[in-house]
């Protein structure tokens, strides 16, 4: 079975696709462990994006713009 969800950063406002995971949990400790960014997460169930911002703490915050921002990625 292909894992639920795709992980990507965005670097230069280019995505570049980081894993696969079966939970948001794991994919939110994927981008976490890439270090502070923008990431956006792709469900393959639903076709939703949401966009999520790791901080230097590693801390990290969904972003509230994601639907507009991330209509350029796929």
């Amino acid at each position: 079975m292909v894992p639920p969800l795709d992980v990507f950063s965005i670097k230069d406002n280019e995505p570049t696709w980081l894993g696969a995971a079966d939970s948001l949990a794991q994919a939110l400790e994927i981008a976490r462990r890439q270090g502070a960014g923008s990431y956006f997460v792709f469900s393959h169930e639903t076709g939703h994006k949401t966009m999520y911002q790791v901080d230097a703490s590693g801390a990290i915050r969904a972003r509230q713009s994601a639907s507009s921002e991330l209509e350029q990625f796929l």
